[in-house]
């Protein structure tokens, strides 16, 4: 399990900085890329996560200081995500286009929270199932943990690059408690 805990904590670290950078114009598109792709080749490439920059270096020329100082407030409020705690569990139910790239019977379900502080307590955002697959060590799924209705939700309805079930739960690590609510009774259900 700590070579899974490194893995997502190093996944973290890189979209932190990569969500920092999408505001911060300092930052060339030319190294925005490099860490985007960096980002990106923590997935799987059949469900690979895309991180795009909002605006373009050429366009923030056109920006009034008023728009200049909304973007430099959206790289303060960017945080990195809190690792709650990962399931490893045996034997997952995945869709056939997922089962063609595992190498073995092993899901480790990644409990994490959001990438922006948006003055809510914090919680559950996104589950990210990690795998050994033909790619090596990768998040071939995740999930979103809804605001309004507090309850995991498929990221695409592609039912064959989907984890239906993530199998049966072998071990858990605990790492810390969320604050909210829902995403707190979820934790303690395990």
């Amino acid at each position: 399990m700590e070579e899974i805990k490194n893995f997502i904590e190093s996944f973290i670290k890189e979209e932190y900085a990569c969500n920092k950078a999408n505001y911060d114009f300092s930052i060339s598109d030319g190294e925005y890329e490099e860490m985007r792709l960096k980002v990106e080749s923590y997935f799987h490439n059949v469900n690979s996560d895309e991180y795009w920059r909002g605006l373009e270096e050429e366009d923030v020329q056109d920006l009034d200081i008023k728009m200049k100082d909304l973007y430099s407030k959206n790289v303060e409020r960017a945080i990195p995500r809190t690792l709650f705690q990962i399931k490893q569990s045996q034997n997952p139910k995945v869709g056939e286009g997922l089962a063609r790239w595992l190498v073995n019977d092993e899901l480790f379900a990644c409990y994490t929270s959001y990438t922006e502080d948006t003055g809510r307590e914090l919680g559950y955002n996104k589950l990210f199932y990690v795998a050994q697959t033909n790619e090596g060590l990768k998040i071939i799924y995740d999930l979103t943990f809804g605001v309004k209705e507090p309850e995991w939700r498929h990221s695409h309805d592609l039912k064959i690059n989907q984890v239906k079930d993530a199998g049966k739960l072998i071990a858990v690590e605990k790492y810390q408690a969320p604050e909210e609510a829902n995403s707190l009774a979820d934790y303690n259900a395990e």
